[in-house]
């Protein structure tokens, strides 16, 4: 719980690791000089490998989660235009619906259109989450409503290409969500600060002196690319967050949209003419 909580504030997150790994490297040069490590070469030189090696182990751990954490986020960015599509999808179709179907739905497409951007906006509360999938599923429930009246009152082929683009627009809704809680696992993160500090701790152990460098670049280099996968695995709270124009302009179109004049009454046919 507590991982998952540091985990959502990047930022602090790579300070944090910056600091632990730091005062490991600290810890480790300081034990190298208690026990006398660089008297003996033969064993300095088994300490340098298994550095070397550690080193190259995490590397690549650390490309392998940069590369779990990367589509996470393209996914989240790709369902964002979809749902947007989508949403744009039923209200294009909303207009050929009989009144008063097409003005209630088109007026609870605004409204839902700006739930989305709530949930998208949310942040990282539970509560704040929870209260506004709420608000969708009760707008869910509206416009599967006006949906059945009209399939009801009018059942025609285009009716059912409404409630076609209302159920992917439904199940967008859905598939959001679920790419919100897929996260790297915190086993993962776990098994890479514990890999670090050891890392560090061997850097630090294999120092035959104090070198300033070393001690800061090499803990701030992991803790950056630490802090840039948490920051991707979190885009509702780091600095990479997922764009929301497509969204936003949506709704901008809808709430300008205005509802089509009325039909003009038919000419009556002037006398003499057929």
């Amino acid at each position: 719980m507590a991982l998952s909580l540091v985990l959502n504030h990047p930022a602090l997150f790579a300070g944090c690791l910056f600091l632990l790994l730091a005062a490991t490297l600290e810890f480790g040069f300081r034990l190298a000089t208690a026990s006398r490590l660089s008297a003996d070469d033969a064993r300095r030189e088994q300490v340098a490998a298994s550095r070397d090696a550690l080193g190259v182990l995490l590397s690549l751990l650390l490309g392998f989660t940069l590369a779990m954490a990367l589509p996470r986020y393209d996914l989240s960015r790709q369902l964002v235009i979809e749902e947007a599509d989508a949403i744009a999808t039923a209200g294009t179709r909303a207009e050929i619906l009989p009144p008063p179907y097409r003005e209630n739905v088109r007026e609870l497409l605004v409204r839902y259109v700006a739930a989305r951007l709530e949930f998208s906006s949310t942040g990282i509360s539970r509560e704040a989450l929870n209260d506004s999938e709420a608000h969708t599923n009760e707008l869910q429930s509206k416009l599967w409503a006006q949906a059945q009246a009209v399939a009801l009152a009018n059942p025609t082929p285009i009716t059912a290409l409404f409630l076609q683009s209302l159920n992917e627009l439904f199940d967008l809704s859905e598939k959001r969500l679920a790419a919100l809680e897929n996260r790297i696992p915190g086993t993962i993160w776990v098994m890479l600060v514990a890999l670090s500090m050891v890392t560090c701790l061997m850097f630090g152990f294999a120092s035959r002196s104090r070198f300033w460098l070393v001690s800061i670049v090499t803990p701030l280099m992991v803790a950056v690319v630490m802090g840039l996968i948490a920051d991707l695995d979190s885009p509702r709270n780091g600095f990479i967050r997922t764009d929301l124009s497509s969204l936003e302009r949506l709704e901008r179109d809808l709430t300008a949209q205005k509802p089509p004049p009325a039909p003009s009454p038919t000419l009556q046919s002037e006398p003499g003419h057929r």
